[in-house]
């Protein structure tokens, strides 16, 4: 769902000559009471070096993805409504066409918290004709007309500056219960910033007499999990098997016919678990996770064959599935969750297998 919601928002933003890109960056399309606008980073339109400051309207280009790798289509262009370049920001007039009236709803917030956790999407010029959306959090509160943003464990620019260019201009959104909270926009980034997977903001105070979408207060409900959910989010997964592989490795001679059945309950799981919001889902498996890990630590000592019949891998399977019940049972003393039945919990079971975080070997212990 989220994915889906920045999908919507998120434009590939260029200037354009005779066909060939002279600039590549992103933007954010919202909706105001008089049309929509795209706004994007100040570099994105003008340049660097102001290189692009008197740029004909029609280099500027504006495209949207209704999927993902899907055709660009165009988006007209309209007028630059306002710029500033010290802030780093510009405003575009644009003939947007919401054909199927789905655009979803943006606030706008100001109130939000260091470790706050963020995410937002664009488009890396090492890979422009695919949107990537990262996951980060809230590093530094807003001041001198900007905030900083670093990159969640599982996102980071391993090439530095080469691998951030083109996420200029993206919106910084706060998602909560299926909305869209908008608190900033990315600026330029390069030199120690992107080493350390830093990410300068401009806040939606120096832009809001642009929008008129509602304020609105997202302050953080006390009995939520918020640490596990951002936990979650920073475990780097080492043992890259999926289910199949890893039932395979301990049961090399196991049925096709058994093999479809974890499959089957794997997707069905999925589906069920996709009516959770992934805020909830995202503490519960944390909690589970460790809990697990400690399990998996427990059978690989005391467990001398490598090899495991189909009851051994229900059996361990049971195991996992047990002690996650028992650790949101003592969690849920402190905090709230949604409620699971047993059936559910094997499958969140099920899919941390599957997702490279648990295992029914050595290789699914994780060293930290």
């Amino acid at each position: 769902m989220s994915e889906e919601l920045l999908l919507r928002t998120t434009v590939r933003v260029s200037v354009v000559k005779e066909g060939t890109p002279l600039s590549r960056g992103s933007g954010i399309l919202v909706r105001t009471a008089n049309g929509f606008l795209v706004f994007t980073a100040y570099h994105c339109v003008f340049g660097d070096e102001d290189q692009f400051i008197d740029t004909p309207i029609d280099w500027i280009c504006i495209e949207s993805q209704s999927s993902y790798n899907a055709d660009f289509v165009k988006i007209e262009v309209q007028g630059i409504l306002d710029s500033h370049k010290e802030e780093d920001w510009a405003v575009l007039n644009v003939g947007f066409k919401n054909e199927d009236n789905l655009f979803p709803e943006i606030l706008n917030v100001k109130n939000f918290q260091t470790d706050t956790p963020v995410s937002f999407k664009g488009f890396q010029a090492i890979s422009p004709d695919q949107g990537r959306t990262f996951k980060a959090r809230v590093l530094d509160g807003t001041s001198n007309k900007e905030f900083r943003i670093t990159l969640a464990k599982n996102d980071t620019f391993k090439g530095g500056a080469d691998d951030a260019r083109g996420l200029s201009g993206s919106g910084a959104f706060i998602i909560r219960e299926g909305r869209l909270y908008f608190i900033g926009i990315l600026k330029s980034v390069n030199g120690e910033d992107a080493a350390n997977n830093d990410i300068k903001c401009c806040p939606v105070c120096c832009i809001d007499k642009y929008i008129d979408f509602n304020i609105s207060d997202i302050a953080e409900d006390a009995s939520f999990d918020e640490w596990g959910r951002n936990k979650f989010g920073e475990i780097t997964p080492s043992d890259v098997r999926d289910l199949l592989e890893k039932i395979t490795a301990v049961n090399p001679e196991i049925s096709q016919l058994r093999i479809n059945q974890y499959c089957r309950e794997l997707a069905l799981g999925k589906d069920e678990l996709s009516f959770f919001q992934e805020r909830d889902l995202s503490a519960i498996k944390y909690r589970v996770f460790e809990a697990c890990q400690s399990e998996l630590i427990d059978f690989v000592e005391t467990n001398g064959n490598t090899q495991m019949l189909v009851e051994d891998i229900n059996a361990l399977i049971d195991r996992f599935t047990k002690k996650a019940i028992e650790i949101i049972k003592v969690k849920s003393q402190r905090f709230k969750y949604p409620v699971l039945d047993d059936d559910l919990f094997r499958k969140i079971i099920l899919e941390l297998i599957n997702d490279c975080y648990l295992s029914f070997d050595k290789e699914g212990v994780y060293a930290e």
